[in-house]
Formats: structure tokens, C-alpha cells, sequence
């Protein structure tokens, strides 16, 4: 019998609620469930715990599991145990979680040659999230990883303007669908997808941490400006939680639409939020992939999203399955808000066609896609480049 092949998931906390995290579970649970791969995830710190369950067979450890960070020095000593981890493992793949994860691989990309190392970039190339050494962690997987996946086109187009060293190894493939099986109970049963039945007042929701990434304030101004008329007979759901709350709020009752906006926090039934809503509206300033648009069509929902970076002029199609509006256009969005709110023929001719393109997000493409850049590796002419 031929062994399975080891993959290493690292990366930097498992126990955290986020769409990497999701990411990283559904991932390793398809691939083992594949029945080719012996799959463990690696934390850098925090409990070895997951909010995203992980199939009974994937051991997941911690490296630091009593930490929420690493100082200085623990950081330097992350080289070294990394390089020992590998040793001694031995994993046929490691695939770090996260391009800002890959800077610690530096000594095992150069002395264990064995195992092969895959950046899975998480963000996009145009953003470190304010730390610089993100960019610093690309540069090197862009010359010393022997494959970097990315969640979007739009995404391999940046990393191959900013790291040219990279154009070699790059890989597409999106994340995977979480909520699947929503969109095939809908299509199971058309009648009842499109017989949903509409209440006053009409909900428009947005789900994401409250931070100002997700760009919530600028939502919350183009609210504003939509025409009395037409906000009266919606509602507009902000579903997350995060440090900008208290100023979302107070912008609100500056605004003058505090008794239009609700702020629920956190939720435990994502896909109920989804169901309830009939439109997704997505206002970030910019996205590694932007997920739930994914979602929200998914559960029947139409979406107007910036076309921010990266992800959302590839799952969104204008004018099929909702809108784009330019980038940070408060002015677009207003309009394009007040065009589909006021027009519920629009709005249902939307909805008919949420379903445009979700094969490509789907767990049977998804697997295709990982086995590829996986059975890759394997060709013994893969060589580093230096």
C-alpha cells in the first residue's frame, strides 16, 4: 500500500474566529477526507482548539498554547524550532497559513529539501495590514517557496507585478465554499428558493468584524444619502463585532439613521442572517477574497460590493448577480443602493441569477484545484530558485 502523503498546516492561530481559520479547516478536512493525505495543523500560539471543526483524524498541536503573541525572543527561537519541527516531522508538505508565516521558514526552505513548502497567501500583495514585515515574508516565499497560492486572479496579477520572482510558482484557487449545502437545498427545491416570502421592512445586511478594513463607516454614509423614500422601507443589519462598534454607532445617530441601523454583534446562525436579508451589501476597503458575497449568494442573496482589492470582481458578475461600484465611491454606492432598494423587480431579477458562477467555488473544484498544486510538487524537476 503507498503511504499517504504528510501535509503540514502551520499557522498563526487556529483558535481564532476568522475567515483564514475557516479557510485552513475546511482545507485540511477536504484533504483528508480525500483519502491521499495525513494532514496536521501546527499553531503558532493559543490553544490547540478550533471554532471551524477538524476531522477526527487531523492532529492539531500548539506550539505556545498558554500565548496570544510571541515577544522578541521568542520569535528568534521560532527559527530554530521550526527547523526542529520539520526534522523531525518530516511532513512530505508544509503549507504556511498566512505569507507573514513563511519568514520562519527561511532555514528549512534552505536545508530540508525534502519537504516542499507552500505559501498560501490569505490577504492580497497590495496590503500588510501595517506590518511591514509581511512584505518581507513575500519576498522570500517569492524566491524560495516552491509554490504560492492565491485566492484570486486579480491577486496573482499583484504578486506578479510586486514579486516578479514569483511568476513561476503561482497557483489560483479560491477558497471553499462554507455554505454549500444552502445552495443545494435552494436548487433541490427552485420553487421554494424563489417563493421566499418578502416582509416590510426589507433587510440589507453586512457581515465582518467592526474594523475600519470592512469599511462600515463608509456604508453607513452611503446609507445615509439614499433617498428618504426608498430607506423607509428598509433596514440596514451590520452582523459583526470589533473595536469600531462604539464609533459606528455614534455615526449613526450623527447621521441621523441610529433607528434604521441594528448592530446584533456577533452571530452563532450566520446562515439565518443570510436567509433573512434580501440584499448583501460588502464595503470594505480592501479583501483577501471577500468569502461572503460567496455566502450570501449561496443562501439566495444578491450583492453591491466595492470592487475592492482583491476578490470581488470574480465572484461578483455586474449586473447578473449583483453590482460592483468603483472603489471607496460613497457617491456609486448610494446610487447603486437606491437603484436596486427602489426596484423590486430588479432586486428578484437578482435574485434569479444568484446562483451565476458558484461552481467554482464548490468542494468538488476546490479539491481538483489543491490536488493539482499538490500532486505538483511531487515532479522531481522542481528545483529552488535562488
Amino acid at each position: 500500500m503507498t503511504p499517504l502523503k504528510h501535509v503540514l498546516f502551520y499557522t498563526g492561530a487556529q483558535s481564532r474566529t476568522g475567515g483564514t481559520e475557516r479557510a485552513c479547516a475546511d482545507t485540511a478536512n477536504l484533504l483528508v477526507a480525500s483519502g491521499d493525505y495525513r494532514v496536521e495543523v501546527i499553531s503558532e500560539y493559543g490553544p490547540a482548539e478550533s471554532p471551524y471543526p477538524l476531522h477526527r483524524d487531523i492532529k492539531h498541536e500548539s506550539l505556545h498554547p498558554d500565548r496570544t503573541h510571541l515577544g522578541a525572543l521568542r520569535g528568534i527561537l521560532l527559527f530554530a524550532r521550526l527547523l526542529w519541527m520539520v526534522l523531525r516531522k518530516r511532513p512530505d508538505v508544509v503549507i504556511v497559513v498566512e505569507s507573514i508565516g513563511f519568514l520562519p521558514f527561511l532555514l528549512p526552505s534552505y536545508l530540508c529539501r525534502r519537504t516542499r513548502f507552500v505559501c498560501w497567501e490569505h490577504f492580497n500583495a497590495t496590503s500588510d495590514l501595517g506590518i511591514a514585515r509581511r512584505d518581507t515574508a513575500r519576498r522570500l516565499a517569492a524566491r524560495r517557496a516552491d509554490r504560492i497560492v492565491v485566492l484570486s486572479h486579480e491577486d496573482r496579477e499583484y504578486w506578479e507585478r510586486l514579486h516578479p520572482a514569483s511568476r513561476e510558482r503561482l497557483s489560483v484557487v479560491p477558497n471553499l465554499n462554507p455554505l454549500e449545502y444552502m445552495l443545494g437545498q435552494r436548487q433541490a427545491s427552485p420553487a421554494m428558493a424563489l417563493d421566499v416570502p418578502r416582509v416590510t421592512p426589507h433587510v440589507a445586511v453586512a457581515v465582518g468584524r467592526l474594523d475600519p478594513q470592512k469599511g462600515f463607516d463608509l456604508l453607513l454614509d452611503a446609507w445615509a444619502s439614499i433617498p428618504v423614500d426608498t430607506r423607509k422601507n428598509w433596514v440596514l443589519r451590520i452582523v459583526g463585532e470589533g473595536s469600531c462598534r462604539a464609533s459606528l454607532q455614534a455615526q449613526a445617530e450623527a447621521l441621523g439613521i441610529a433607528a434604521e441601523v441594528q448592530m446584533p454583534g456577533q452571530s452563532n446562525d450566520i446562515c439565518q442572517e443570510y436567509v433573512a436579508a434580501d440584499l448583501f451589501v460588502l464595503s470594505s476597503r480592501f479583501e483577501g477574497f471577500g468569502l461572503v458575497l460567496v455566502e450570501a449568494l449561496s443562501c439566495g442573496v444578491p450583492c453591491v460590493s466595492f470592487e475592492c482589492p482583491a476578490g470581488p470582481r470574480e465572484i461578483i458578475k455586474h449586473g447578473v448577480n449583483g453590482y460592483l461600484v468603483k472603489n471607496g465611491d460613497v457617491a456609486s454606492l448610494t446610487h447603486q443602493l437606491d437603484e436596486v432598494m427602489a426596484d423590486n423587480a430588479l432586486l428578484d431579477k437578482l435574485r434569479a441569477n444568484v446562483d451565476y458562477g458558484l461552481e467554482r467555488f464548490s468542494k468538488r473544484t476546490v479539491e481538483a484545484s489543491w490536488c493539482t498544486v499538490l500532486q505538483g510538487l511531487e515532479s522531481s524537476a522542481l528545483l529552488h530558485v535562488i
